[in-house]
């Protein structure tokens, strides 16, 4: 396993383009060696047998039919949310632009 220490997280940090202070680089010394004594103990246990799991969820689990639900409209054929609206653009919110 590799030693985790001041030096190597202040190599990483560099490499990074990181700015970390005293105190975060002594919490990642400890946080980082943490992690890969974790991992070093996940190496010790025995999978043989064991399929791999290529996906998180087993496939089996069923999809519910997409059903269209038309919007509440107002009077007008206007969508009822817009009422919530501080400005109203175009049958939409009307929003700030974002490129200048």
């Amino acid at each position: 396993m590799v030693e985790v220490n001041e030096a190597l997280i202040k190599k990483v940090a560099e490499l990074s383009r990181l700015e970390l202070n005293e105190h975060e680089i002594k919490a990642y010394v400890k946080s980082i060696g943490d992690i890969l004594k974790h991992v070093d103990q996940l190496s010790t246990v025995n999978v043989d047998g064991v399929e791999p799991m290529y996906y998180g969820v087993d496939g089996s689990l069923r999809l519910r039919e997409d059903v269209v639900i038309p919007f509440p409209t107002d009077e007008n054929g206007k969508p009822k949310v817009l009422k919530n609206a501080p400005e109203v653009m175009h049958d939409g919110f009307k929003v700030p632009p974002i490129i200048g």
